[in-house]
């Protein structure tokens, strides 16, 4: 199991995973906390410094597998991107489900070369993702500058 889920049964919180957990609880288990969006979600860090969100009741909406999450409404409203280990970024949406899976090296922001459209590069090479997290040019391009508008 994870690491922070033996600091909790260290700590004889059994009884308190099935109700609602309070924050000094949380406290305990968890090297950080911190108030993010959505405004009921606590982000909280792993003993190994993974970040991922708690909802009010204390239940795991977003499990700390992150080296970094942005935050929500940065890049497109209702997600957040989130950063691996490896250095790959995909996005969150407000419910904690992956809407674009974390496998690009870089994501830019939305708009900026087309509507609804995030550039987006795999292996020094770039494509684009639409706004539902679809990959609808394939990063196989070894350049795509910027027109002038």
């Amino acid at each position: 199991m994870r690491k922070y889920l033996f600091l909790l049964s260290a700590f004889s919180l059994t009884t308190y995973a099935q109700e609602k957990i309070q924050h000094s609880e949380i406290a305990l288990a968890f090297h950080s906390i911190k108030s993010e969006k959505p405004s009921d979600w606590i982000i909280v860090y792993a003993s190994d410094g993974l970040m991922g969100y708690l909802n009010s009741e204390g239940k795991e909406i977003v499990p700390p597998i992150y080296e970094k999450i942005h935050p929500f409404g940065e890049y497109k409203e209702n997600w957040a991107r989130v950063e691996t280990l490896e250095g790959l970024s995909g996005f969150i949406d407000s419910t904690g489900k992956i809407v674009v899976e974390p496998k690009y090296e870089y994501i830019n922001k939305f708009g900026e070369y087309k509507t609804d459209w995030a550039l987006v590069s795999l292996y020094d090479h770039y494509g684009f993702i639409n706004s539902r997290g679809e990959e609808v040019v394939a990063p196989i391009y070894a350049e795509i500058p910027l027109l002038k508008r």
